[in-house]
């Protein structure tokens, strides 16, 4: 049996999560066919051109003349994805030529638009013609946002560091690959579980919940859930920071764009002054370099100072203690170096989390997911993992679960089945927006081809 090295920041789990359920090998999800896979100059290009052949659907966003900044515009795109994270699935992302990573770059009207149409992919995939017509009974969705700004150098959660939010939906079929999950301790390889449970992953949970304890989330019906990891490692919960929401409804209101940008906010100031606390600096560091560590003393008093309860102090201690400084070598070697050499050694910039909107029952004709009275919000942050939380996230009971995309290849049967789905999602969106607007879109593209694309 080969040897292990041990990890250093394993004092930061919790004893009980080796049970956690997980299935980090189960899921595979195919990608697009060969001739409908990104051009190097896709890859590298302005959203214009790296989304030109996948775009579904696009339109300005623009606040009313009466409001602060009314002369700027975003413009959102409904795009279809290069390499999926599953068989329905889509993106939904600010295109402008300048990027904007995040929730507050962006304008409240684009915010609000954003979450209105995600509120409408809910309610499509509930209609039970639509479930019949794609086979959707039975299965689960799921929203997702990574927020990763300041990573330029090594592979980040946030690669396209425009601000986007990922639409998952999962058929009964697709989800009998995760039907037998595995413990945590089945997984042995430090460098794999680095990745796949990244040190931050339960100790983020009741630092955000800290973070987040004052912020007022009665205007939506919101309830900031007890950080517990017992209930995390039972499956009953993933790792991270819960809130819960009273129904899917809500992303419509004005208030949960308020709530989106707030959280970031908040997230924000906890990430400067935890960075400032362990290594004296609260911007992110130039490329290919990382801020030093603070002497332990130093750090110590930082830390005592930020006023946390002591197990969070104690915790934050520990972590400083398994970090290592990033030398200049170090650092000019790993940009030979392979991917996951840099994933495993150099940290990401913060702040660095993701989001997830997600309900616990799966949709049916009968009980579509559209009327869950519950729907959780999961705010999880990361140090080093490269997995960004719409390839690593809850589904159904299991807490954690890795999506291994490009898989093969779709046939181009299967591609078009997905493509007649997008689209008529894309005209309900269409509708729905022109109504609330009062104003035309453009008409939806067509997949023509896999070389021309949608257009």
């Amino acid at each position: 049996m080969p040897m292990h090295p041990p990890d250093p920041f394993a004092a930061l789990r919790p004893p009980e999560a080796e049970q956690m359920l997980t299935a980090w090998q189960h899921l595979r999800v195919p990608g697009a066919p060969a001739a409908f896979a990104l051009h190097s100059a896709e890859t590298r290009g302005p959203p214009a051109q790296r989304f030109r052949r996948r775009t579904l659907l696009a339109w300005d966003c623009v606040p009313p003349k009466s409001s602060p900044g009314s002369l700027a515009t975003d413009r959102l795109a409904l795009i279809d994805k290069a390499t999926p994270h599953a068989l329905h699935d889509l993106m939904l992302s600010e295109v402008s030529p300048t990027p904007k990573s995040t929730p507050v770059d962006v304008l409240p009207v684009t915010g609000r638009a954003l979450w209105r149409s995600a509120l409408e992919f809910v309610r499509f995939v509930s209609l039970p013609q639509v479930q019949a017509d794609f086979h959707l009974s039975g299965g689960r969705l799921a929203l997702a946002i990574n927020c990763d700004p300041y990573t330029q150098d090594r592979e980040s959660v946030q690669a396209a560091k425009q601000f986007h939010l990922h639409l998952l939906y999962w058929s009964a079929a697709e989800l009998q690959a995760i039907a037998v999950p595995q413990p945590v301790s089945a997984t042995v390889d430090t460098r794999i579980r680095r990745q796949l449970l990244d040190p931050l992953s339960f100790l983020s949970g009741p630092l955000i919940a800290t973070a987040l304890a004052d912020l007022d989330l009665s205007a939506i019906g919101g309830r900031l859930l007890d950080a517990d990891w017992t209930l995390g490692t039972q499956g009953q919960r993933p790792p991270g920071c819960l809130i819960e929401l009273p129904g899917w409804p809500v992303l419509g209101e004005a208030g949960f764009e308020s709530l989106v940008r707030a959280l970031h906010q908040r997230l924000a100031a906890l990430a400067a002054a935890l960075t400032q606390a362990l290594l004296g600096h609260s911007e992110p560091p130039a490329p290919w370099c990382r801020h030093a560590l603070r002497p332990a003393s130093e750090r110590r008093a930082a830390v005592r100072n930020l006023g946390l309860p002591e197990a969070l102090e104690s915790s934050l201690m520990t972590l400083g203690n398994a970090l290592r400084d990033l030398s200049p070598i170090s650092a000019d070697r790993l940009r030979g170096a392979s991917p996951a050499a840099r994933q495993h050694c150099m940290s990401l910039n913060q702040p660095c989390y993701g989001l997830n909107l997600y309900a616990p029952q799966v949709n049916t004709p009968e009980q579509p997911v559209v009327a869950s009275p519950r729907v959780y919000l999961l705010l999880s942050a990361k140090l080093f993992s490269g997995i960004g939380c719409a390839g690593l996230l809850p589904i159904g009971t299991v807490p954690s679960v890795r999506i291994l995309r490009g898989a093969g290849e779709f046939s181009a049967v299967r591609w078009q089945e997905r493509a007649a789905w997008q689209r008529a999602f894309a005209n309900r969106l269409r509708t729905v927006l022109a109504e609330q607007s009062a104003g035309t879109l453009p008409p939806v593209r067509r997949l023509r081809d896999f070389t021309r694309g949608w257009c």
